[in-house]
């Protein structure tokens, strides 16, 4: 095999085989804008059809599926029969996984030497991004999470930092604050109650972050609040929103674990941002 014609790449993921595997085994979860995103799938026969909405639409057949230790798909050329064969291995290690990929084939996708080694160099950089955002997508001990939204980033910006849009997508029970640095900060849900933050930081339109305590009426500080920043930025016609919290392994031990606390945050991320997604094509409409 030509040294044109496979990319390898390896990373340590501090997750369980099974947590590693979720992920690596949902179609095409690697096919973003540098973050892990949800996709629609349709199934055409044995193919997986991946719609993306900067990149388009993706086709994988699935080979070979080894349960938390190996699993090898078909990324198939949609104008051609040609394909190239991507492949997950995950061997455990203290601590976690480390997560490797192959990709190879590329001969069969025709062109000339010169465009073979573009599409190498092109994947091997790919590949590193790709396996950095799975990384991060699967650290037990804090919240990275993406969605792709049909907004440009200034409509993104208001939506994300104006109280009374903050409460229509995340927190539902109300949301009081300013977004300038140092400013107090009211969070409200009904069935959990009233937490209290503080503005970090506010660069429009692309990053604005805040503290928010981990319990109700509690003041933010350091080892009774985490840390979350919201970033926007442009992708496709659209805009690319991700979130990071963290800061749970520094809270007080009567909070419970990094993962336990992390995990939670993360469910409460992924039903925002699909709110998120939905409110901002109903404030379009």
């Amino acid at each position: 095999m030509s040294d044109t014609d496979r990319v390898e790449r390896s990373i340590d993921v501090d997750a369980p085989a099974a947590r590693v595997w979720a992920l690596v085994t949902r179609p095409g979860w690697f096919i973003n804008d540098g973050a892990v995103i949800d996709h629609a799938v349709d199934r055409d026969g044995d193919v997986d059809v991946v719609h993306d909405p900067v990149h388009g639409d993706f086709r994988f057949r699935t080979e070979r599926l080894d349960p938390h230790r190996y699993a090898a798909f078909r990324w198939l050329d949609a104008a051609t029969d040609a394909s190239t064969l991507v492949e997950f291995h995950l061997d455990e290690r203290p601590g976690g996984v480390r997560l490797t990929v192959v990709e190879s084939g590329f001969h069969t996708l025709g062109g000339t030497e010169a465009d073979r080694r573009r599409r190498l160099e092109e994947n091997t950089e790919g590949w590193r991004i790709e396996l950095a955002a799975a990384r991060d997508h699967l650290d037990p001990g804090a919240v990275h999470r993406a969605v792709h939204v049909d907004a440009p980033p200034e409509r993104v910006w208001e939506v994300v930092t104006t109280p009374r849009h903050f409460a229509a997508w995340y927190a539902f029970g109300g949301a009081d604050f300013v977004p300038e640095p140092g400013a107090p900060m009211t969070l409200r849900w009904d069935e959990h109650g009233t937490f209290r933050g503080r503005v970090v930081e506010a660069d429009a339109p692309h990053r604005f972050a805040y503290r928010i305590a981990a319990e109700p009426d509690a003041e933010p500080a350091d080892d009774t609040s985490t840390l979350v920043v919201l970033e926007v930025r442009p992708s496709g016609k659209g805009s690319l929103v991700t979130v990071a919290q963290t800061g749970f392994a520094a809270l007080d031990p009567r909070f419970g674990t990094a993962s336990d606390g992390a995990g939670t945050e993360a469910e409460g991320w992924e039903g925002g941002f699909a709110a998120l997604a939905e409110h901002l094509a109903g404030a379009r409409g």
